[in-house]
Protein backbone atom coordinates (compact mmCIF):
# COMPACT_ATOMS: atom_id res chain seq x y z
CA UNK A 1 0.00 0.00 0.00
CA UNK A 2 1.33 3.35 -1.04
CA UNK A 3 0.26 6.88 -0.25
CA UNK A 4 -3.47 7.40 -0.70
CA UNK A 5 -4.52 10.19 -3.05
CA UNK A 6 -7.92 11.86 -3.13
CA UNK A 7 -9.88 13.78 -5.73
CA UNK A 8 -13.35 14.74 -6.88
CA UNK A 9 -14.93 12.35 -9.37
CA UNK A 10 -15.60 13.35 -12.97
CA UNK A 11 -17.79 11.87 -15.70
CA UNK A 12 -14.79 9.71 -16.64
CA UNK A 13 -15.14 7.92 -13.27
CA UNK A 14 -18.74 6.79 -13.72
CA UNK A 15 -17.86 3.17 -14.51
CA UNK A 16 -15.60 2.89 -11.46
CA UNK A 17 -18.20 4.59 -9.24
CA UNK A 18 -20.89 2.25 -10.54
CA UNK A 19 -18.76 -0.82 -9.78
CA UNK A 20 -17.99 0.50 -6.29
CA UNK A 21 -21.69 1.16 -5.61
CA UNK A 22 -22.64 -2.38 -6.65
CA UNK A 23 -19.88 -3.83 -4.46
CA UNK A 24 -20.98 -1.65 -1.53
CA UNK A 25 -24.65 -2.60 -1.87
CA UNK A 26 -23.77 -6.29 -2.25
CA UNK A 27 -21.77 -6.11 1.00
CA UNK A 28 -24.37 -4.08 2.93
CA UNK A 29 -27.34 -6.17 1.79
CA UNK A 30 -25.59 -9.47 2.45
CA UNK A 31 -25.35 -10.72 -1.10
CA UNK A 32 -27.32 -9.65 -4.13
CA UNK A 33 -28.33 -11.97 -6.94
CA UNK A 34 -26.71 -11.46 -10.34
CA UNK A 35 -30.04 -10.13 -11.61
CA UNK A 36 -30.16 -7.58 -8.78
CA UNK A 37 -26.55 -6.56 -9.42
CA UNK A 38 -27.22 -6.08 -13.12
CA UNK A 39 -30.31 -3.96 -12.47
CA UNK A 40 -28.48 -1.92 -9.82
CA UNK A 41 -25.53 -1.44 -12.20
CA UNK A 42 -27.77 -0.26 -15.04
CA UNK A 43 -29.72 2.24 -12.94
CA UNK A 44 -26.67 3.48 -11.05
CA UNK A 45 -24.86 4.18 -14.33
CA UNK A 46 -27.89 6.09 -15.63
CA UNK A 47 -28.26 8.04 -12.38
CA UNK A 48 -24.59 9.02 -12.25
CA UNK A 49 -24.52 10.14 -15.88
CA UNK A 50 -27.46 12.48 -15.27
CA UNK A 51 -26.65 13.74 -11.78
CA UNK A 52 -22.93 14.35 -12.24
CA UNK A 53 -23.72 16.27 -15.43
CA UNK A 54 -26.33 18.48 -13.75
CA UNK A 55 -24.33 18.94 -10.53
CA UNK A 56 -26.90 17.38 -8.21
CA UNK A 57 -24.42 14.66 -7.19
CA UNK A 58 -20.73 14.87 -6.35
CA UNK A 59 -18.40 12.05 -5.41
CA UNK A 60 -14.92 11.92 -3.97
CA UNK A 61 -12.48 9.11 -4.63
CA UNK A 62 -9.50 7.60 -2.82
CA UNK A 63 -6.76 5.80 -4.74
CA UNK A 64 -3.78 3.65 -3.91
CA UNK A 65 -1.84 4.20 -7.12
CA UNK A 66 -4.38 3.45 -9.86
CA UNK A 67 -6.59 1.31 -7.61
CA UNK A 68 -9.84 2.83 -6.39
CA UNK A 69 -9.98 2.02 -2.66
CA UNK A 70 -12.72 4.32 -1.35
CA UNK A 71 -15.65 6.47 -2.42
CA UNK A 72 -18.09 8.98 -1.02
CA UNK A 73 -21.10 10.62 -2.56
CA UNK A 74 -23.39 13.51 -1.81
CA UNK A 75 -26.73 14.46 -3.35
CA UNK A 76 -27.92 18.06 -3.35
CA UNK A 77 -31.59 19.02 -3.33
CA UNK A 78 -33.94 21.81 -2.23
CA UNK A 79 -36.98 21.79 -0.01
CA UNK A 80 -39.23 24.63 1.08
CA UNK A 81 -37.31 26.75 3.61
CA UNK A 82 -38.26 26.38 7.26
CA UNK A 83 -37.15 27.70 10.65
CA UNK A 84 -34.08 25.41 10.89
CA UNK A 85 -33.32 25.22 7.18
CA UNK A 86 -33.97 28.78 6.07
CA UNK A 87 -32.51 28.48 2.57
CA UNK A 88 -33.94 25.06 1.71
CA UNK A 89 -30.54 23.74 0.59
CA UNK A 90 -30.10 20.15 1.71
CA UNK A 91 -27.71 17.30 1.10
CA UNK A 92 -27.80 13.55 1.53
CA UNK A 93 -24.49 11.74 1.99
CA UNK A 94 -24.22 8.23 0.61
CA UNK A 95 -21.68 5.76 -0.66
CA UNK A 96 -19.05 6.23 2.04
CA UNK A 97 -17.21 3.04 1.24
CA UNK A 98 -13.69 1.70 1.66
CA UNK A 99 -12.73 -1.70 0.27
CA UNK A 100 -12.05 -4.18 3.08
CA UNK A 101 -8.25 -4.37 2.70
CA UNK A 102 -7.99 -0.59 3.24
CA UNK A 103 -10.26 -0.15 6.25
CA UNK A 104 -8.90 1.33 9.45
CA UNK A 105 -6.47 3.65 7.65
CA UNK A 106 -8.53 6.85 7.89
CA UNK A 107 -9.67 6.78 4.26
CA UNK A 108 -13.39 6.95 5.04
CA UNK A 109 -12.77 9.78 7.49
CA UNK A 110 -10.88 11.82 4.89
CA UNK A 111 -13.55 11.17 2.24
CA UNK A 112 -16.22 12.18 4.74
CA UNK A 113 -14.35 15.43 5.55
CA UNK A 114 -14.24 16.27 1.84
CA UNK A 115 -17.93 15.47 1.44
CA UNK A 116 -19.06 17.56 4.42
CA UNK A 117 -16.87 20.45 3.21
CA UNK A 118 -18.61 20.31 -0.19
CA UNK A 119 -22.01 20.61 1.53
CA UNK A 120 -20.71 23.67 3.34
CA UNK A 121 -19.38 25.23 0.13
CA UNK A 122 -22.80 24.80 -1.45
CA UNK A 123 -24.56 26.47 1.49
CA UNK A 124 -26.43 23.41 2.73
CA UNK A 125 -28.08 24.00 6.10
CA UNK A 126 -29.17 20.37 6.54
CA UNK A 127 -27.17 17.22 5.79
CA UNK A 128 -28.64 13.76 6.18
CA UNK A 129 -27.24 10.25 5.98
CA UNK A 130 -28.00 6.68 6.94
CA UNK A 131 -25.25 5.32 9.18
CA UNK A 132 -23.88 1.81 9.29
CA UNK A 133 -22.57 0.55 12.62
CA UNK A 134 -19.05 0.86 11.22
CA UNK A 135 -19.58 4.46 10.08
CA UNK A 136 -21.53 5.80 13.04
CA UNK A 137 -18.46 6.73 15.17
CA UNK A 138 -16.99 8.75 12.27
CA UNK A 139 -20.24 10.66 11.73
CA UNK A 140 -20.74 11.35 15.42
CA UNK A 141 -17.25 12.91 15.60
CA UNK A 142 -18.48 15.43 13.02
CA UNK A 143 -21.57 16.27 15.08
CA UNK A 144 -24.15 14.10 13.30
CA UNK A 145 -26.86 12.83 15.64
CA UNK A 146 -29.53 10.14 15.23
CA UNK A 147 -32.92 11.36 14.02
CA UNK A 148 -35.99 9.29 14.82
CA UNK A 149 -38.54 11.73 13.37
CA UNK A 150 -38.68 10.43 9.82
CA UNK A 151 -40.81 7.68 8.33
CA UNK A 152 -40.36 5.95 4.99
CA UNK A 153 -42.77 4.55 2.47
CA UNK A 154 -41.88 2.36 -0.48
CA UNK A 155 -44.84 2.04 -2.86
CA UNK A 156 -45.12 -1.35 -4.53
Amino acid sequence: MGATTYREATANDISALTAARVRFMDEVRGGLTEEQKNELREHTQEYLEESIADGSFTAFLAFDGDTLVGTSGINFYRTPPNARDYNGKNAYISNIYTIPDYRGLGIATRLFEMTVAEAGKRGCKRVLLHASQMGRPIYEKFGFAPNDKMMEYYPV
